[in-house]
């Protein structure tokens, strides 16, 4: 049987000389300081570090495609503000066309309280002049039978 040699773990001193070997001495000192300031371990350090060049080659991948996207919706937006712009002078003019409508209304309605009024006053003169007429019994029969005719009931 052959025997398996088991690595040992490595301490925290032959971790840092793996890191200080792998990189230089310069840039083992730089992680060592971003590690500080960032109040990490140099292992989050370098983690960070791989994180934000993985989010910068996203970025010059994607950066084209987003701007254009970005003009694009810039585009419908501006295309959108010109649509409201429509609709608002639309709605606008379509009040102003309500009102004009509202006035016609009234107007119409005063006109037929005054044709109503005449009708009224016309009425009362000439039932006044029918009313004292000798011929006044006949003048109401046959008004009567006018508007039965009219009616359609005779």
């Amino acid at each position: 049987m052959s025997e398996r040699r088991i690595r040992p773990a490595l301490d925290v001193g032959d971790a840092s000389t793996v890191v200080h070997a792998r990189v230089g001495t310069e840039n083992s000192g730089v992680l060592d300081e971003l590690a500080k300031r960032q109040g990490v371990s140099r292992t989050q350090a370098l983690k960070n570090l791989l994180g934000d060049a993985r989010e910068r080659m996203a970025e010059e991948a994607f950066g084209p495609r987003l701007d254009a996207l970005a003009r694009t919706l810039t585009g419908v937006i501006e295309q959108q503000a010109r649509h409201a712009t429509r609709i608002e002078a639309l709605v606008a003019i379509i009040r102003k066309v309500e009102e004009g409508q509202a006035e016609r209304e009234a107007q119409i309605l005063q006109t037929l309280a005054v044709v109503v009024n005449l009708c009224q006053h016309t009425y009362a003169y000439l039932m006044g002049v029918v009313e004292s007429s000798p011929r006044a019994a006949d003048i109401t029969a046959s008004g009567k039978a006018k508007l039965q005719t009219l009616r359609g009931e005779g």
